[in-house]
C-alpha cells in the first residue's frame, strides 16, 4: 500500500510501473481539452453537478472499534475501547472516533455492509468497482473500471483543467480497466504536488506546443486492434497534460499555502489533513472525483498493529480530517453538492486474536456517507451482539456504489464496450439504499 505521501507499506499478505510511466508521459509532453463527455443529470455547469470524495481505510478498519461498538459483547470481542454518545440521541460510536461523534448527525452510517471476499485484494476490487472478484489477492488483473475512472469516461477526462479523477496516495484500487489510461487518476502526494513530478506554471505553451510537435514526428508507429487503443489513451493524456500544465486553477488547486494556518491546523498537519484538504480544493478547482487512502487499518496484531496500537496511530487523524472536511463542505454550502464515502474493504473478525489483534470479516463493516444530497442522522442495518454479520437490512458494497452513481447523475445500466467488443454495464448489481434518498 502507498500512504499519502508515496510511503510505501504492505498489508499483511505483501508507484506501480504503469503510474511512472503515466507521469512521464504528462511531465514530458503535457494536458489538452478533455472530450465533453456525457453530462450529469444535475446539470450541464461543472460548477453546479455534484461530486464525490472517496476516503479509502485500506487494509480493512475494525467496525468494533469504530462505528459499530459492542459494548455488550464479552471482552474478547467487544475489546478494549468504551463506547461514546453522538449527536444523534441513542447512537453510539466507538471513544476513538470522538470529533466524528460529535457531528454525527451531519452524516449517516450503514452498519450492514457486507460481502463474502476476505482477501484485501477481491475485498478492495469489490469495493471501488462495484463487481465481485472470484481472486482473493492482488494476483489476477483489474477486469472492471474503478468509480473515478467511470465518472471521468463519462464526463471527461479533464474540467476547467484539472483532471476530473484525481487521487492522493496510490494502489492498485483504481484501475481504469478497459476503458484505457486516459481515464486513470492522478496521482498526487498529500504535499499537493503531483507524483514524480513537479508542476512548472511558468513552463510557456508554445514550449509545450512545441514538444507535442516534435512527439508527433517521431510516431510513426501503426495503430492496430489493441495497439491502437493503448496509442489512443496516450494521445489522450497528452491533450490532457497540455491543458493542466497551461491552466493556473490547477496550479493553485495544488497550492495548500493559500489555505489559512488556522484552516490547516483544523485539517491537522498529517497525512490524513493534507489529503482531505486538497480533496475539498480539487472538487472547488472542477474535479469530479477524489479519492483518498487514510491510514493502514490492517491490525492483526503483528506488524499491522494491535486493536490498541493501530487504533491509537491511525484514528486520530482520520478523525480529525474526516469530522473536518464534512463541517468544511456544509459552512462553505458545498455539502449538498459533494458527497463524501468512507469505508475499507471489510471489517474485522468478532473476536480479537491471540495476538490482541483483528482479522479479515467481510460478512460485517460499516461505512459512512455524508453529503450529496443524501438524508443524514440515518443508521441503516444492524449487525448482531456480536458484531458477527447483519441483523437487519443487509447492504452489499455494490448497493453503494449504486447509491453513489445516482448521486452524481450516472446511469449504472450504461454500458461501454470492453477489449474484447463486448457490451459490460457500469454496475451489473446493486441498487441505491432507499433509506438515504
Amino acid at each position: 500500500m502507498w500512504t499519502g505521501t508515496g510511503t510505501r507499506r504492505g498489508f499483511c499478505d505483501g508507484i506501480t510501473r504503469r503510474d511512472v510511466l503515466r507521469i512521464g508521459m504528462l511531465t514530458g509532453f503535457g494536458f489538452s481539452a478533455g472530450t465533453a463527455g456525457l453530462r450529469s443529470a444535475l446539470g450541464r455547469d461543472p460548477a453546479t453537478r455534484r461530486a464525490a470524495i472517496h476516503i479509502f481505510l485500506g487494509g480493512g478498519a475494525s467496525h468494533f472499534e469504530t462505528l459499530d461498538p459492542k459494548p455488550e459483547a464479552p471482552s474478547e470481542i467487544r475489546g478494549p475501547y468504551s463506547p461514546i454518545a453522538t449527536s444523534l440521541p441513542g447512537i453510539q460510536f466507538c471513544e476513538t472516533l470522538p470529533k466524528l461523534a460529535a457531528i454525527a448527525d451531519q452524516f449517516s452510517i450503514i452498519r450492514s455492509c457486507c460481502h463474502d471476499n476476505p482477501g484485501h485484494g477481491g475485498g478492495q476490487r469489490y469495493v471501488h468497482t462495484g463487481y465481485k472478484s472470484a481472486s482473493l489477492e492482488n494476483e489476477l488483473p483489474h477486469d472492471y473500471p474503478a468509480v473515478g475512472c467511470v465518472v471521468a469516461k463519462v464526463r471527461g477526462a479533464m474540467q476547467d483543467g484539472l483532471p476530473t479523477f484525481m487521487q492522493s496516495g496510490n494502489g492498485n484500487d483504481s484501475d481504469p480497466a478497459f476503458l484505457g489510461p486516459a481515464y486513470a487518476p492522478f496521482q498526487v502526494y498529500s504535499t499537493g504536488k503531483p507524483v514524480g513530478q513537479e508542476i512548472h506554471p511558468h513552463l510557456k505553451l508554445a514550449r509545450l506546443e512545441d514538444r507535442r510537435a516534435l512527439r508527433e514526428k517521431f510516431d510513426q508507429l501503426q495503430r492496430w486492434t489493441e495497439a491502437g487503443r493503448i496509442m489512443d489513451s496516450m494521445d489522450e493524456l497528452e491533450r490532457q497534460a497540455l491543458e493542466m500544465l497551461s491552466s493556473t486553477r490547477a496550479h493553485e488547486a495544488f497550492d495548500l499555502s493559500k489555505e489559512s494556518e488556522m484552516t490547516r491546523q483544523q485539517y491537522g498537519l498529517h497525512d490524513a489533513g493534507r489529503c482531505c484538504l486538497l480533496a475539498r480544493r480539487f472538487i472547488e478547482a472542477g474535479a469530479g472525483f477524489v479519492s483518498m487512502r487514510i491510514g493502514s487499518w490492517d491490525h492483526h496484531g503483528n506488524a499491522g498493529g494491535t486493536v490498541t496500537s493501530g487504533m491509537r496511530e491511525n484514528a486520530p487523524p482520520m478523525d480529525q480530517a474526516v469530522s473536518t472536511l464534512i463541517a468544511d463542505l456544509q459552512e462553505r454550502g458545498l455539502s449538498e453538492r459533494v458527497l463524501v464515502l468512507l469505508w475499507g474493504e471489510f471489517g474485522r473478525t468478532p473476536r480479537i486474536n491471540s495476538s490482541f489483534g483483528r482479522d479479515h470479516w467481510p460478512q460485517a463493516g460499516s461505512v459512512l456517507l455524508a453529503g450529496g444530497g443524501l438524508r443524514s442522522g440515518a443508521v441503516i442495518g444492524a449487525t448482531n451482539r456480536k458484531g458477527e454479520y447483519p441483523v437487519d437490512r443487509p447492504v452489499s458494497p455494490a448497493d453503494v456504489i449504486a447509491t453513489v452513481y445516482r448521486q452524481l447523475g450516472i446511469d449504472p445500466e450504461e454500458s461501454f464496450i470492453n477489449t474484447s467488443g463486448r457490451p459490460i454495464p457500469i454496475l451489473s448489481h446493486g441498487r441505491p439504499i432507499e433509506e438515504l434518498l
